[in-house]
């Protein structure tokens, strides 16, 4: 657990140095996929301890998903966003390819489970403060992904990551518009007319 945490200190304090310690290892298919599946399963448990220890009001407009349904749209989007970092970061000329990224998305979204896990902890305790460490964790994971994209794709620049990231992102969204303009709204149970 020591070295875990040593790690974890490490992705924070000197993002490029971890992620280059990880794409070291040659890491098999299948340890890849189990340790990814993990991540998302990890996210699920603190997504669900979450919703059932802060309810949201239903006034608000935020769809509800069950522990199983998170599970299955996180793992899709997960998926399909290292995917989409890996397209979009050859398309600019960068060298990674989706096991690489994989490796690495995989162990931010650990990392990201456990500073969630800490923010459902601290809203217990005092609840302002939790608000300002999610605010923080969210920054610096974004920082992260930006060295760890930067160092897969072999960049040099965090500019260039910065627009794999958002490329990547934007090509989600629509995806996901164009989905749910498929499906219908109505279907979904999100309002027809906004």
């Amino acid at each position: 657990m020591n070295t875990l945490a040593a790690f974890a200190l490490l992705t924070v304090k000197s993002p490029r140095d971890a992620a280059q310690q990880i794409l070291a290892q040659d890491w098999p298919r299948e340890a890849l996929w189990t340790g990814f599946l993990l991540s998302v399963v990890l996210n699920t448990c603190v997504y669900t301890l979450q919703q059932v220890l802060f309810p949201l009001p239903p006034e608000v407009l935020i769809p509800r998903f069950a522990p199983g349904a998170y599970f299955a749209v996180i793992l899709v989007l997960q998926i399909s966003f290292i995917a989409m970092l890996s397209t979009t970061g050859r398309w600019l000329g960068g060298q990674g390819n989706l096991a690489a990224l994989l490796a690495l998305v995989t162990w931010l979204q650990l990392l990201q489970a456990g500073l969630n896990a800490a923010v459902v902890a601290m809203l217990l305790v005092l609840p302002a403060l939790a608000a300002l460490l999610n605010i923080a964790a969210n920054i610096m994971v974004f920082f992260i992904l930006l060295h760890f994209v930067n160092t897969a794709h072999r960049f040099g620049s965090v500019w260039r990551s910065l627009g794999v990231v958002l490329m990547a992102s934007m090509i989600l969204v629509f995806a996901l518009l164009f989905i749910v303009g498929l499906i219908g709204p109505a279907n979904l149970g999100l309002p027809e007319h906004v």
